[in-house]
């Protein structure tokens, strides 16, 4: 997807609106992924990050796992750090505390063996918000940025969207570890299934993985249905030779 600017004059408005979207989507049909999406690319949107993700912690497991990003960059630099067990998302979640880390160098004396991705990758900066759901760590919201950094103007309202992205795995109501546990496999298998659809639109339309998840987005967005749900009419369809339904 593309990179996120807005003029700092029009953070807060911005903001509201991005969040005011966020919240409203859980009234509506859903599903976790498509709203998840959306929510990290309003954030990257609202602070000047250029890209966006999510990792959540595994149910009933060490460690954590690769959820959703905004881009193929930032998926690649979340799956690389979920696989090392090392990163600011690491970080953010074992201690429950956000983390801004400016500059290669500063990246580079943190976690020394992620420099090289991130500068594959583009980005120079990164912030971590936790992501909090009744006292239990589900994850971390990282933001990347090609230069500079997270304003500190723009703390509180990551923190936010953070909040909400918590709010869109756990919902509204209060939940046993295991309802949590399985909300959280359910975002999971949604990501697989789109990860999925994503390489059928490469292979069928010539597409790199980035442009084939942005027409996956735009197709859901056309015809009004959750993302997972137009992710698995495109898997559907490949299997059984549907080239219309592709």
């Amino acid at each position: 997807m593309t990179s996120y600017h807005t003029a700092p004059s029009a953070l807060p408005e911005r903001a509201v609106r991005e969040l005011a979207a966020a919240t409203a989507a859980l009234v509506r049909e859903h599903d976790v992924i498509g709203t998840t999406i959306n929510l990290l690319a309003g954030c990257a949107e609202c602070v000047q990050a250029t890209a966006a993700g999510i990792v959540v912690v595994q149910p009933g497991r060490e460690g954590l796992e690769f959820l959703a990003a905004t881009d193929h960059r930032a998926q690649h630099l979340e799956v690389y750090q979920v696989q090392i067990d090392n990163g600011p998302g690491v970080d953010c979640v074992a201690t429950g505390q956000s983390v801004t880390v400016v500059g290669t160098e500063a990246i580079g004396a943190r976690w020394p063996t992620l420099l090289e991705a991130f500068r594959a990758a583009g980005f120079s900066g990164v912030h971590a918000a936790p992501m909090i759901w009744q006292g239990s760590m589900l994850g971390a919201v990282n933001l990347f940025f090609a230069e500079g950094g997270l304003a500190d103007d723009a703390e509180l309202i990551a923190q936010a969207f953070a909040d909400i992205a918590a709010l869109v795995i756990a919902q509204t109501t209060a939940l046993s570890p295991a309802e949590l546990a399985a909300r959280t496999r359910a975002a999971l298998e949604e990501r697989t299934v789109i990860e999925r659809a994503k390489g059928v639109l490469a292979y069928a339309e010539g597409l790199s993985m980035d442009a084939a998840f942005d027409q996956l987005v735009t197709r859901a967005r056309i015809q009004a249905i959750p993302l997972t749900a137009m992710a698995a009419a495109v898997v559907h369809a490949a299997a059984n030779g549907d080239r219309q339904g592709q």
